[in-house]
């Protein structure tokens, strides 16, 4: 039985989840509880592995038998005891962008927001005249009926008999009914009349057809000089006060979203933006014809028009030699159009669409194509249809809205707060203002509501899904964040923070994994764990006040070199840089030496380095850009070219399931070629691939080289089982067992990566790559490790190995938000291996807000 005091705290106890030794633990409830300690020591397993998942496991299972079928349900984890199991959100490391439509707009959730305020408390107004449509009166409409009348001095009115029976049957019948000609009543005559006026009289005979117009019954008018009919047209429309121009019809929210067939924009479905070819896809403007500008043409079934495309431009006399950017648009013309028999690209596009039923065309025809934002909605996404509705007359409509950036309707909000005192209206307001407050606060200002969620940062979009939980509106429950301090200045940091206290107002429990010192001193409790990582760590070294804890001494934290600036007086100059149509300032970096850029969120900081200057470097070396969105510059000015351009940033969701440790950093190679050097191996005439468990050689064909099978249980958890034919070996036991008389290949798949290599003749290459992995401090993991199952900072510090496995030397290398799952141990190591790469010759680029690389640059960017 729990003691009294637990009911203050959440207890877990007996959590042994990947490298967890038997954890015990009570964490306080209402607080900020923040777990620290080196990358791979645990942290994430105790948070998410095991809090996280079992919560949400045993949550899910208290649903009905029919919900759990329709459910992905975690497997139960190993743990002894959660105690009490709270409502659970988590933002892990890991969070794959799903679809291509989804916008900033989306991800905060104020896509449905500012289209309910639009629809609930915006009115349609006239494009011309600025004034708000108002309801077309019955009488308008009946004056202009009136002027097709030679005679007005006396009007009657008639409906049909059907619908008199129908809607009138128990009352009396009328005077008169018309066949032909106006009659006393008969009622085998098919129109019976319902009232009799004289034009002055207009507002008077609305009032009493206004009954008939309410049940949608068609009135007609007959002018008593020539009998002439005609029918009264009366619609709940709205007009302009001034032009009589006609808005919207019955409009529902439906039509405010874009996400249905009505909502949704015309022209480019929904998506805000429509497909064309992109002519930077087609031609390279910086090489001539004949050095196979026309990028176009190298696809296999093009390569034969090159000829057509010399004859063409020879008879036109233009140049095959000169740059196509400077020919004249004479040839723009020809390229497009065709000349002779010279088909031109326009004949050739229409080609490509008729095979488009070929997926390999499909793809050839979507990398040369641009997305360019629909005029139709402005990118707005929405149905033309409520283009002009507005909340207020001095405001912009709802199309303008949409094109707006996050700080730009964080503004909008304010002006139109004060519009309206009812209380729904400033209930709508103030939850958008709050939001919107909140994600300016954490550098989300600079930011397009209708940029495409899969272009921003992995910083950027882990911030994005923050919002969506600081705006939380619930008591008891539990929120588990990791890392949400990437990318984050120290201002933006305290307004985080500000959010998560807002959490714990609201009684709910916050536990943030992270490196950052700042949450550190903020966190209402503190938990360190360690020592080291893998099987290294997985214990609990201190929990308490953050005040009272004592660093621990780490005596293999690797030294940092003293920081010389190099004698070299060359620089890279680059003036005017441009790109989201934002000019930014010009920059100078020195090269052989380390720059730090560092400035708050959306100052252009990845904008000037990335799109423009790695992407021009890149195209220098390679020939071809970056799959980004490009930018410009007045000049670039360096003197000896790069041998390399490499960019790592910090985006951790680009492996499959089956990457593993070995194959990222290719050991498996050297390690199997180790074996197959054996007299058994050779005797058997063993290859590569009867070593992978990836191979169809060597794999166990049971378990198909996973080393379990999985059990589907329709309304109970999947079962995993150990494959009895591989013993988890998930190779053939006849490979697994292969022996170099020290170890087996299974032994040294699963040992710590230097109790192998120790043991194994090494090449110069992986001689390299294995005294980074000591620098890294990546040298305890396994070779069969996979990936997926690595920490945050495990992963970074891997992908950064996988990047720099040759000799790097007289290279540029961008580093963006390194320090993304590294605590300062890690930062070292990262840091020491940043220092070598300059040594021998290479020029480094951080873009980061951690403090530490201060300790390693020559030089400081800072953006504002």
């Amino acid at each position: 039985m729990y003691e009294y005091v637990m009911k203050n705290t959440l207890k877990i106890t007996g959590a042994r989840v990947n490298n967890l030794k038997n954890v015990d633990i009570n964490i306080p409830l209402n607080k900020i509880t923040c777990f620290a300690g080196p990358s791979g020591s645990g942290k994430t397993s105790l948070a998410f592995h095991t809090l996280y998942h079992e919560s949400k496991r045993r949550f899910l299972n208290s649903f009905p038998t029919y919900l759990k079928f329709f459910s992905d349900r975690p497997a139960p984890v190993d743990v002894d005891g959660i105690h009490p199991v709270l409502p659970v959100f988590g933002l892990p490391q890991i969070n794959p962008v799903i679809g291509t439509r989804s916008t900033v707009a989306d991800i905060m959730q104020v896509t449905e927001m500012v289209q309910n305020l639009f629809y609930h408390f915006g009115s349609e107004y006239c494009d011309k005249h600025n004034l708000k449509l108002i309801d077309k009166s019955l009488e308008t409409s009946i004056e202009k009926v009136l002027e097709k009348f030679d005679d007005t001095r006396k009007i009657h009115a008639f409906i049909s008999k059907h619908s008199f029976l129908t809607h009138f049957k128990n009352s009396p019948y009328p005077s008169r009914s018309f066949h032909q000609e106006i009659n006393p009543f008969d009622e085998n005559h098919a129109y019976w009349e319902v009232l009799r006026f004289k034009s002055d009289k207009i507002d008077q005979a609305a009032k009493k057809l206004s009954e008939y117009v309410e049940k949608r019954i068609d009135i007609f008018f007959v002018d008593s000089e020539d009998l002439e009919i005609f029918k009264l047209n009366h619609s709940d429309e709205k007009v302009c006060p001034k032009c009589d121009k006609k808005g919207a019809e019955n409009l529902s929210p439906a039509y405010f979203t874009p996400y249905n067939a009505i909502g949704a924009c015309g022209v480019c479905n929904g998506f805000g933006a429509n497909l064309e070819y992109d002519n930077e896809k087609l031609v390279d403007s910086e090489l001539s014809v004949e050095e196979g500008g026309v990028k176009l043409l190298e696809y296999k079934r093009f390569v034969g028009h090159y000829d057509d495309l010399y004859c063409a431009l020879e008879e036109n006399g233009i140049s095959t030699k000169q740059k196509i950017g400077k020919l004249p648009k004479k040839f723009w013309k020809i390229l497009y159009k065709g000349s002779a028999q010279w088909v031109g690209f326009e004949y050739l596009f229409s080609y490509l669409e008729s095979k488009r039923y070929k997926a390999n065309v499909r793809i050839f025809i979507r990398a040369r194509q641009k997305e360019v934002p629909c005029e139709e909605c402005m990118g707005s996404r929405l149905n033309i249809k409520v283009k002009n509705f507005k909340v207020d007359k001095t405001t912009d409509n709802l199309f303008e809205v949409l094109n707006y950036d996050v700080k730009s309707l964080r503004d909008y909000i304010k002006v139109i707060k004060t519009k309206s005192k009812s209380k729904d209206y400033l209930k709508v307001i103030t939850k958008l203002q709050n939001l919107l407050d909140t994600a300016v606060g954490i550098g989300l200002g600079h930011l397009e509501l209708k940029r495409k969620a899969k272009t921003v940062s992995a910083g950027e979009y882990q911030r994005l899904l923050l919002l969506k939980y600081l705006s939380y509106e619930g008591t008891g429950a539990l929120f588990i964040f990791d890392e949400p301090s990437l990318g984050l200045s120290n201002n933006e940091k305290e307004m985080l923070f500000k959010g998560f206290k807002q959490l714990i107002e609201q009684n709910n429990t916050v536990l943030l994994v992270d490196h950052s010192s700042f949450f550190h001193n903020k966190s209402d409790y503190f938990v360190y764990m360690g020592p080291g990582a893998g099987k290294y760590g997985g214990k609990i070294l201190y929990e308490g006040s953050y005040k009272k804890f004592k660093p621990i001494d780490e005596d293999d934290a690797v030294k940092l070199l003293p920081v010389k600036k190099s004698k070299k007086n060359d620089y890279i100059t680059l003036e005017e840089p441009t790109v989201h149509e934002k000019v930014f300032k010009n920059i100078k970096i020195p090269r052989e030496q380390v720059t730090w850029v560092t400035g708050p969120s959306g100052t252009g900081k990845s904008a000037t380095m990335i799109n423009v200057l790695a992407n021009r470097l890149y195209y220098d070396v390679y020939g071809e850009y970056l799959n980004l969105k490009r930018g410009n510059f007045k000049s670039l000015i360096y003197k000896d070219e790069f041998d390399d351009v490499v960019i790592v940033d910090a985006n951790l969701n680009r492996y499959s399931s089956r990457s593993t440790f070995g194959t990222m950093t290719e050991l498996f190679s050297i390690v199997r070629k180790h074996f197959l050097k054996t007299n058994v191996a050779k005797s058997m005439g063993l290859k590569d691939g009867h070593l992978s468990p990836n191979s169809q050689l060597g794999q166990c064909p049971k378990c198909e080289g996973k080393g379990f099978l999985t059990v589907e249980m329709q309304f109970l958890e999947d079962i995993k089982l150990e494959c009895e034919d591989c013993k988890s070996l998930k190779l053939k036991p006849i490979y697994a067992n292969l022996s170099d008389g020290k170890m087996t290949v299974s032994e040294a798949y699963s040992k710590p990566i230097h109790e192998v290599l120790d043991l194994i003749q090494l090449t110069p290459k992986f001689q390299r790559i294995y005294d980074y992995l000591k620098i890294l401090k990546l040298d305890y993991l396994s070779l069969d490790r996979e990936v997926m199952s690595l920490s945050g900072g495990e992963r970074q510090r891997l992908y950064l190995l996988s990047r720099i496995q040759k000799n790097i030397t007289n290279s540029i290398l961008f580093f963006e938000n390194l320090s993304f799952g590294l605590s300062q141990r890690e930062l070292y190591s990262v840091g020491r291996l940043i220092q070598d790469l300059a040594e021998k010759g290479n020029t480094i680029i951080i873009l980061d807000q951690d403090e530490f690389y201060s300790k390693i640059a020559h030089n400081t960017l800072k953006f504002n």
